[in-house]
């Protein structure tokens, strides 16, 4: 490929709502068609709408617990689909283009089933398709281990799968097409007034996406960021719409201290009660999650001075809440520690803001806010870009949209 050719692909990805049906399937094709024109074209696509939802339905009426690594083999199979049918319709419109899989494209993994990491892309295959064709499609969400086994990246690994390719070949750009027009205030389907941002930093949107905004996958921001991606999310039916452009922002946080508000109800605090307390007992805690691949997320501990005891809480996402539990109690009685307590009924919301660190009164005003309206807080975390609360399910939703409206979110 000259040097002319390779310095203007771009990458464009399309989601699983994006693909649902052929005639979906046929206005990708237009779009695509259309980012021909200035130049080869690397295209990422999800499995058709819900596929990957039957097929773990599929798995479940075979097995209560499928094996890891089978699932994997079964899951890669939906965007298999999706890449030939679009490839098809891109032929039949008389364009060269050609289908791969990860194994074939060379995106290899960790060996970790269901939530693998990709750890080296083959640009050198990608180029050279991409030499004799004016448009690739790869498969997303999945990968390859060394030793030839299909992994796949977990849920949003197609955002994934394409940022690391747009880097591996240091594409012009990547745009993510899905269905909705950009990243937002907040989600426009649950708060009144949520409007459209037309910029915002990899800092902001990866806080939003690690607490709940599902528009763009939070390894695929922080691979952006890693290596400079330019990441621009769109509206697959509204192409002409230019959507919201993730940058590195240096200076965004003089003109917007506060960006957005998100809600995550995917959430579940477990504590470990009456834990000794020496030296090394949360490193066994938190080992032997890791060991099972479970992310921790807020952690609290609360200190008992007169009984030398600690009570150690943190939260997981829901579908990791009965392995954690099981993996709790079993190194229960080696810590010394009394029991092991769940609450499923916890949501977290979160103020996310360049800004953040530099406005003193922001938490004041957040917990005045929810002081007023009754709304109890059951844990609490900041950094220099958030600040989320942990409170009732119930409350959620009332509580995102006077924080919302307090800090004048609406544009």
């Amino acid at each position: 490929m000259n040097k002319e050719k390779s310095e203007s692909i771009t990458v464009v990805k399309f989601g699983g709502s994006s693909v649902k049906s052929i005639g979906r399937i046929q206005h990708v094709g237009e779009i695509i068609q259309e980012r021909c024109k200035s130049g080869p074209v690397l295209v990422v696509v999800s499995a058709m709408g819900d596929t990957t939802d039957y097929l773990i339905k599929l798995a479940k009426q075979c097995s209560e617990s499928p094996d890891a690594r089978e699932m994997d083999q079964l899951l890669a199979v939906g965007e298999q689909i999706s890449i030939t049918l679009l490839t098809m319709t891109l032929h039949s419109m008389g364009i060269a283009a050609r289908s791969f899989t990860a194994a074939q494209v060379g995106i290899f993994t960790e060996t970790v089933h269901n939530k693998a990491r990709i750890v080296d892309v083959r640009a050198d295959n990608l180029l050279k398709a991409l030499a004799d064709n004016d448009v690739i499609v790869v498969a997303g969400f999945q990968g390859v281990t060394e030793n030839g086994d299909v992994t796949t990246l977990g849920r949003g690994g197609s955002d994934t799968t394409a940022v690391a390719l747009a880097a591996a070949i240091k594409a012009i750009s990547c745009d993510i097409y899905t269905d909705v027009d950009g990243i937002f205030t907040a989600d426009p389907n649950i708060i009144q007034g949520a409007h459209l941002l037309n910029q915002i930093s990899h800092e902001e949107v990866l806080e939003m996406a690690r607490l709940g905004a599902q528009v763009i996958h939070p390894r695929a921001v922080e691979l952006a960021r890693q290596y400079e991606v330019p990441v621009r999310v769109r509206n697959t039916f509204k192409p002409d719409n230019v959507g919201t452009l993730i940058t590195g922002g240096e200076h965004m946080e003089i003109y917007r201290a506060v960006s957005g508000v998100a809600i995550d109800k995917d959430q579940a605090s477990v504590a470990i009660i009456n834990v000794p307390d020496k030296p090394g007992i949360a490193g066994t805690i938190m080992q032997a999650l890791a060991d099972q691949n479970i992310v921790i997320d807020m952690i609290m501990q609360a200190f008992h001075p007169t009984m030398g005891k600690n009570s150690i809480t943190f939260t997981v996402h829901q579908d990791d809440l009965a392995q954690t539990i099981a993996g709790l109690n079993k190194i229960k009685s080696e810590l010394g520690a009394s029991e092991v307590l769940s609450d499923p009924d916890i949501a977290k919301v979160s103020l996310i803001g360049a800004g953040l660190a530099g406005q003193p009164g922001v938490a004041a005003k957040v917990f005045s806010i929810f002081g007023q309206n009754n709304i109890n807080i059951k844990m609490i975390a900041t950094s220099e870009m958030k600040l989320t609360c942990v409170i009732s399910q119930t409350d959620a939703k009332r509580a995102a949209q006077l924080i919302h409206d307090a800090f004048e979110l609406k544009g």
